[in-house]
């Protein structure tokens, strides 16, 4: 079994910590929208967005993530680093330092997601490879008892 324990608990407290995150952030970017005036469109056109496309891309990040590392399937675990390389790393980047009106929890809430998608990559990083590992190591030795078979047989 390769499963990673230390990568189970940081999406534990990631899901915990996002759901909070999420209710948050809403309702500041709600507030941010009715009653705060922005000097850039741009920032105003983008912080909507992206905190769609944060919230939207969260939910199948957290299944590949728990699926991959349980399951212990390399497909899965590869399309978890990739969904927390991007659109999540960018996007709390852009929501924690990028935006233009940033309340205090958006900046300790946001170095908190940061440190904590992080900590998933070096963490399912190195899960994917011990994964991969053991799954190279299955089939070579599906293939040796293949080829004892096939030996056994035309003998």
């Amino acid at each position: 079994i390769v499963t990673s324990v230390t990568l189970q608990l940081a999406l534990y407290f990631n899901t915990m910590f996002s759901a909070l995150y999420f209710v948050v952030t809403l309702g500041e970017i709600l507030q941010k929208m009715i009653n705060l005036e922005f000097k850039s469109s741009l920032n105003r056109a983008m912080i909507v967005p992206v905190f769609v496309f944060w919230s939207g891309a969260e939910i199948p990040r957290f299944y590949f993530g728990y699926v991959g590392n349980l399951n212990e399937r390399v497909p899965q675990m590869s399309a978890f680093l990739l969904t927390t390389l991007f659109p999540q790393l960018p996007s709390i980047l852009y929501l924690t330092v990028v935006q233009e009106h940033k309340f205090p929890f958006d900046q300790i809430a946001g170095y908190m997601m940061l440190a904590l998608l992080l900590l998933e990559m070096v963490v399912g990083y190195n899960a994917l490879r011990a994964l991969i590992r053991r799954k190279t190591a299955q089939f070579y030795r599906l293939c040796q008892d293949e080829e004892e078979t096939r030996g056994l047989i035309n003998s």
